[in-house]
Order: C-alpha cells, then structure tokens, then sequence
C-alpha cells in the first residue's frame, strides 16, 4: 500500500500484469488525482510517447480500479500476467510505466505485430519507417492532463513553424482568457498584441506574462480571446493546435480547431 504522503514525494506502484479479465488495482490515494478527473493517461517509457487514455473508479479512498483502455493497453503491449509494471506518478492523472519480464530485467517495447524480446535497457521500439518530415522545432503538447488524442496529433502534426497543444475544455470555455500559454520567445515583450488566426478569421488580443515564480515560462491571452471564440462559433471543447507563425514585428497564432473525445 501506498505510506501517507509527505511534500514533494514521487509515488511509484509496483504491479503484476496479472489477468486482463480481472480488474487492475492499483493502491493510489483517491486524493492523488484531480477531483474532476475519472481518466488516467499512461505513457510507457519506450521514446515513442504514445499515451494510453484509460477510466478509473475509486476503491475506498486509497485504492483505484482500471477500466476501459486497460484491456487495449494490456492487449497492445502484449502483457504477460507475469509481467512486473512500475507506474510512476507524474502528475495530476498523469502516469509513466515501465514493463519487466522478471524482477530486474526490462521488457523490450515491442507492440502488437513486433516480436518481444528480454533486453537491458529498453530499446526504441521502430515498427515503421516514416516519411521525411518538413523542417519545425515543436514546442510540444503542454495540456494538463494530457491525453492521448493530443499526444497522436502531436506526433503526427506537420508545421513549418513552432506549435502547441492545448485543450479548450468546457471550464476553459467559461473564462474571459486563455491560462498557461507558453513564451513565444525571450524578444517578445509582456502585454504584446497577438493576432490570432483561423481561416479567414482574425482577432487581435493581448499577452501576458504571468509574474513572479507562478509558471515562469507561460502567461495568459485575454482582451480578445473570448470575441476570437465567437467567432469560431466554439461552443463546446474542442482541441486547439497553435502555429507560431511569426513573432517579429508582431506575434501571429495560426489556430486549428479539432474535435476529441
């Protein structure tokens, strides 16, 4: 079982694969994940980072159950009940994993149509050769928590400018401004205008650092960024995939809506 938690600590749980037919438990306290969060998001330690979106329900107030995507998971990654996970939390419902064949000896990655083989240390698991990709410098997905819907378009976005992954969730969708967007660069200054582009809709709006020691390298778009929803006509959550399409002499976000589960 998980000991009472003191500040700062890492929590790992150590489990056997065991049945897929039976639920998975795991000893986390209830009050480890976010109150309005009933999914976790597991990503295993092989380079790749696909992540896995799978349901969870409490057991009392110091253990969880697995539910859907645990069977796809176990399925996918070819999970003998033998087979040793080692979750580590890495916050909010965010979880790593990695797979041993024995105590002290990793599993390869290899997925559903790759051969598994014992090997230390893991090896990158290429099942697929990919095609050239154009020239971009990711600023990667920075949602929390992030989900498996933005870790696929992540990997399979194709920008010629830097980008980032946000949800628009409904909480998002009550608020005057968007939080936690990253620094667009260190020439760009607090309280910049930015123009903000879908299609043939413009909106400008305002940029600002939040100060301080609260999250250094974001701030938030407001003055704008509810009028620039309107007229998108986004009324329920959506996926947003921002292209920093220039910085100098004024910032621009190319935006792209999609939809998610």
């Amino acid at each position: 079982m998980v000991r009472e938690l003191a500040k700062g600590d890492v929590v790992r749980v150590i489990k056997a694969a065991g049945d897929p037919s039976r639920p998975m438990c795991l000893p986390l306290p209830i009050e480890l994940l976010p109150k309005d969060s009933n999914h976790l998001y597991v990503t295993v330690a092989d380079g790749s980072n696909h992540t896995y979106k799978i349901a969870f329900r409490p057991k009392g107030w110091k253990e969880i159950t697995l539910g859907r995507g645990w069977q796809r998971f176990y399925r996918e990654y070819k999970l003998q009940p033998s087979n040793i996970l080692l979750f580590k939390h890495k916050g909010r419902d965010d979880f790593s994993v990695r797979i041993f064949q024995s105590p002290g000896v990793e599993r390869s990655y290899a997925t559903s149509g790759d051969e598994a083989v014992d090997v230390t240390p893991p090896k990158v698991r290429r099942n697929r050769t990919r095609a050239p990709e154009a020239p971009r410098r990711r600023t990667g997905c920075i949602n929390v928590p992030r989900s498996a819907v933005a870790a696929e378009v992540e990997q399979t976005f194709r920008s010629q400018h830097p980008f980032f992954i946000m949800h628009i969730t409904k909480r998002l969708l009550g608020t005057h401004f968007l939080p936690n967007v990253p620094h667009f660069g260190d020439d760009v200054r607090d309280g910049v205008m930015v123009t903000l582009r879908s299609g043939k809709i413009s909106v400008r709006a305002v940029y600002s650092k939040y100060g301080g020691k609260r999250r250094r390298n974001c701030g938030a778009i407001s003055q704008g960024w509810v009028g620039f929803l309107r007229k998108c006509n986004i009324s329920v959550p959506k996926l947003a995939v921002f292209e920093i399409s220039s910085t100098h002499p004024e910032v621009e976000l190319l935006v792209q809506f999609l939809d998610f589960e």
